[in-house]
């Protein structure tokens, strides 16, 4: 069998691999990965068409890769995903229902979405002569212009698109096999993003995508210059698979000693970076949680960490202290490399790519189907209605025979019905005069969230900034919710921001302080864009939130 490209494409790098297609499963025969520069691709969408076309097209023949056939695996918000259940039919009318109850899946124009489906499993309901079997599908809707824009690429790329297939779909046939006994976590951390899966028995029974990586940390590695001066986005993501710049607890209070503070410099650097994947942490927990409670006594046989996250050292303690259970790399999922750039963590970085087959969910299904498929369901419809009619005709004759028995019995069942409905009148009288008391207590209850303001605790963080920081702190911009608050400072250099950002963390009005990013003018002001929030949210902002 030829050789055929999978391509996994992310906002910050794109990986390539050289896959053969066997009895026994894929092997890749090369791999590698290159930086994306910013605005390419934006939530799955690829912006620039020519650009990383012409970038993509290079890098294979610097290579001297000659596949054409490719298949690509998109990660995008935009691409919903529902696992549904439908009768047991043939299978080549599975797309046809799908599209037809599209609307009932997800709440989009099925004109502007290319609908596609993966079958998890047939399931057997009922016993005896009532056991009906059932399809279990997880169904996909992709937007076209998402979709468009990869056969584009693929076009510019001077590739054959075969496939487009989705993220979560992809993780999950990769270690499906290897996850067929006990219940496992895989958590794929990229850049921006975050795949949260959980399998059963082989069975994916969860699936949660979050929009947050771990860039937040390789930016504060940037910031601090005991890391490097001047160091660029990827010579800091480099930096953090080399050195270990993550402490292994949240806990700013915390005693454990780590070989690795050197100085309080560097431990206050390392604090900085890693409470900058404190949102990541947290959104795991709540998964975690979430799972738990809907399956007492089910607890993970393993957590396993795969995407870049997997290569930064320090990532997997990190979540082994904050989880309460141990996490590792992925590895040994049972897969084939030939030929590798990567020195370690290669399979947790290129997994993805081996759950790509003839099988997957093709997000292109709609775009590519031409007009040879067009009659062939036109065939299909013209045999279709021919039996139709047939049996139509067949059914009248079968009713006019039976006419006056089938009218004798609809009577008395008309009568039997008649006298229920007069036996259960006052049923009706009670599930009224619940329904109203139902709604009197919502408009009770919203009455009073209303009561609490939500700039309460704004008058505790103002007094608390008065009191604690300097006079010379200039706040640029400044924006208030009932649950937080988000603001931007000026400061004179980096050092003094990291130090400003560790104050904020210790006022008693604030949880969850963290930055989203620095600037510096040529005048080596720095500008650092603050977000925290409130230890006391109001009431009201809760409840809207909610």
């Amino acid at each position: 069998m030829a050789n055929m490209l999978t391509i996994e494409v992310g906002t910050a790098e794109i990986r390539v691999a050289e896959m053969r297609d066997d009895k026994k499963g894929s092997s890749i025969r090369r791999c590698f990965r290159f930086a994306v520069s910013q605005g390419l691709v934006e939530d799955g969408l690829v912006r620039d068409v020519g650009g990383l076309g012409e970038q993509l097209k290079n890098e294979l023949l610097s290579r001297k890769i000659s596949a054409r056939k490719v298949r690509f695996i998109v990660a995008s918000s935009r691409i919903a995903t529902r696992e549904v259940r439908i009768p047991f039919i043939k299978k080549n009318r599975i797309q046809d229902l799908i599209e037809t109850n599209a609307t009932d899946y997800f709440p989009i124009d099925p004109a502007e979405y290319n609908i596609s489906y993966r079958i998890i499993d047939i399931e057997e309901e009922g016993e005896g002569k009532e056991k009906e079997k059932k399809y279990h599908l997880m169904v996909y809707a992709c937007p076209k212009d998402v979709a468009e824009s990869y056969e584009q690429l693929a076009e510019a790329a001077g590739l054959m698109l075969s496939c487009l297939a989705h993220i979560g779909d992809s993780v999950y046939m990769a270690v499906r096999d290897v996850y067929k006994e006990g219940t496992h976590m895989l958590i794929k951390i990229e850049e921006d993003a975050m795949l949260v899966s959980v399998v059963r028995d082989g069975e994916l029974r969860m699936q949660r995508n979050i929009n947050y990586g771990i860039n937040g940390a390789v930016e504060a590695v940037q910031m601090f210059p005991v890391f490097g001066e001047h160091l660029s986005y990827e010579e800091a993501l480099s930096l953090m698979r080399k050195r270990n710049c993550v402490r292994r607890t949240l806990n700013l209070n915390s005693d454990i000693a780590e070989p690795e503070d050197e100085t309080e410099e560097i431990k206050e650097a390392r604090t900085e970076v890693s409470q900058n994947l404190r949102y990541l942490v947290g959104n795991i927990s709540r998964i975690m949680d979430y799972y738990l409670a809907r399956n007492p006594g089910n607890g993970f046989d393993t957590i396993e960490c795969c995407g870049i996250g997997a290569a930064v050292l320090g990532v997997t303690k990190l979540l082994s202290h904050e989880l309460a259970q141990k996490v590792t790399p992925l590895e040994n999922a049972g897969h084939t490399f030939a030929k590798s750039e990567e020195t370690d963590n290669a399979e947790a970085i290129y997994i993805a790519l081996f759950g790509v087959d003839g099988n997957s969910a093709n997000l292109m299904e709609q775009v590519k189907r031409g007009k040879g498929g067009k009659k062939k369901r036109n065939g299909e419809g013209i045999r279709g209605a021919v039996v139709v009619f047939v049996i139509g005709a067949a059914a009248s004759i079968i009713l006019v025979a039976f006419s006056l028995g089938s009218r004798l019995y609809q009577t008395q069942r008309q009568k039997r019905l008649n006298t229920e409905i007069t036996k259960n009148e006052s049923a009706e009288t009670i599930y009224n005069e619940y329904k109203s008391m139902k709604e009197k207590y919502s408009q009770y209850e919203q009455m009073y969230n209303f009561t609490n303001t939500p700039n309460e605790s704004l008058v505790a963080f103002l007094g608390e900034l008065e009191q604690k920081m300097p006079s010379t702190l200039v706040i640029d911009s400044f924006t208030s919710t009932g649950t937080g608050v988000s603001f931007s400072v000026e400061v004179a250099n980096k050092k003094e921001a990291a130090n400003t950002l560790m104050q904020l963390r210790k006022f008693e009005s604030l949880t969850g302080v963290s930055t989203t990013g620095t600037s510096e003018d040529e005048s080596g002001i720095v500008t650092m864009s603050v977000t925290a929030n409130y230890a006391q949210p109001a009431v009201m902002a809760d409840t809207q939130d909610q």
